[in-house]
């Protein structure tokens, strides 16, 4: 006697349909496998994703015979989720690799650690570096936020401190076009109703919390700068090609200056999103984040929203590495 297998949502573990696109209960946008009981050896080739050419059309190499695009790997995308925090980190549509990177640590129900990291791309190495950072960084900050008594702005600072040493020590191939190994970084410590952000370059952290959203961090960018010396408007910035040139990096060719640290005293319940570019760069601004997490159903948990504003940023292109961690923090 056979029995079909139940299916259940990978990220809240709520029954399915076959069929379900998305999960009733978290509103978690469902990979195929989810919704399909078939072994993943068995489902049918898919086509091209950037030219729609025919299943034929892919060599054994998972290129395109017709328009030279490449199959997305089955390593493409990393996932972790921890119930009240998640992250997630896909290649993107159009970058060979991933040089993004996160550390994502919960130390009890009230406090934490999370760091993202990406890669730069004119550097060597840009992934090994953006791993290196996130992992010294978010274990030095985890450590202290799991000891009650370690300052959290004061951790931020070493935390950084230790993710430039680790980078400074990525193995790299010496290449005349290209840097030195170097990445951005946005970190979050988080302990009841204390939050410290710290951040170097142009990845982003957000606030969101009573129908409204926050952006924590400043982008240490050109387009930031020009803005801030009143040389531009934001419109103006945005669209100039150097917009996205970045003025500081962890690395040791970076300008020799402190970290950007935020303290934020939390009073309510709310939600830290941090992100690359890869994602902000798809968004109008905070309160259009907002309307993407409100746009899922009421009690979305952490992985579904940071699954669905992957998603978001795929289908608006792909065209760089995304990487979204979210926690819920509630500190009382």
């Amino acid at each position: 006697m056979s029995a079909q297998a139940e299916l259940r949502c990978p990220a809240c573990g709520a029954p399915l349909e076959k069929g379900d696109v998305f999960c009733e209960r978290c509103g978690a946008r469902l990979p195929a496998a989810a919704t399909d009981s078939r072994a993943a050896s068995e489902a049918p080739r898919r086509g091209c994703r950037a030219c729609g050419a025919p299943p034929e059309s892919i060599d054994a190499d998972g290129y395109c015979t017709v328009c030279g695009v490449r199959e997305r790997p089955p390593d493409s995308r990393v996932e972790l989720d921890l119930t009240g925090a998640a992250a997630v980190s896909d290649q993107g549509l159009a970058h060979p690799r991933n040089e993004d990177a996160f550390h994502l640590e919960v130390v009890d129900a009230r406090s934490g650690a999370a760091v993202v990291c990406d890669g730069v791309s004119s550097a060597s190495a840009g992934d090994a570096a953006a791993r290196h950072a996130a992992t010294a960084a978010g274990e030095l900050l985890a450590r202290a936020i799991a000891d009650g008594g370690a300052d959290p702005r004061a951790a931020t600072v070493d935390a950084i401190a230790a993710a430039r040493a680790a980078v400074e020590q990525t193995p790299w191939t010496t290449r005349i076009d290209r840097d030195v190994p170097s990445c951005t970084l946005v970190s979050a410590a988080w302990r009841g109703g204390e939050l410290v952000v710290g951040w170097v370059g142009d990845s982003r952290a957000y606030w969101l919390a009573g129908g409204s959203a926050e952006q924590l961090t400043i982008d240490e960018s050109w387009a930031e700068a020009q803005v801030a010396e009143g040389l531009m408007t934001a419109k103006q910035a945005a669209h100039d090609r150097r917009s996205h040139a970045i003025t500081n990096w962890v690395g040791p060719d970076a300008p020799q200056r402190p970290p950007q640290v935020a303290a934020i005293a939390l009073d309510a319940a709310g939600r830290l999103i941090l992100c690359t570019d890869g994602l902000w760069n798809y968004l109008s601004g905070p309160d259009q984040l907002m309307s993407l997490v409100d746009a899922l159903p009421s009690g979305a948990a952490p992985a579904a929203i940071a699954r669905s504003l992957t998603e978001f940023a795929l289908e608006r292109g792909g065209h760089d590495n995304i990487t979204v961690a979210v926690v819920d923090i509630d500190p009382s």
